[in-house]
């Protein structure tokens, strides 16, 4: 879900893309945008940085530079 689905799902209109203070539990909520083409204000670059973010604070390893199916 992106941040306008979040928004309007959960009535916080303050909610930015990153984390929230809302949790399910013990697990923090965490926001993104969401990678449409239709989403027009998010370039690739941002898009790349957001969910680099998320990756790094989950602690998932880097797949940018594992092979992909041609491997």
């Amino acid at each position: 879900m992106g941040v306008t689905t979040y928004r309007a799902a959960f009535e916080d209109r303050r909610a930015v893309v990153g984390p929230q203070e809302r949790t399910f539990g013990e697990t923090r909520v965490w926001v993104l945008p969401n990678p449409s083409g239709l989403n027009a204000l998010w370039t690739i670059p941002k898009l790349t940085d957001a969910f680099r973010a998320f990756r790094l604070v989950t602690g998932l390893p880097d797949a940018s530079c594992a092979g992909g199916p041609e491997d």
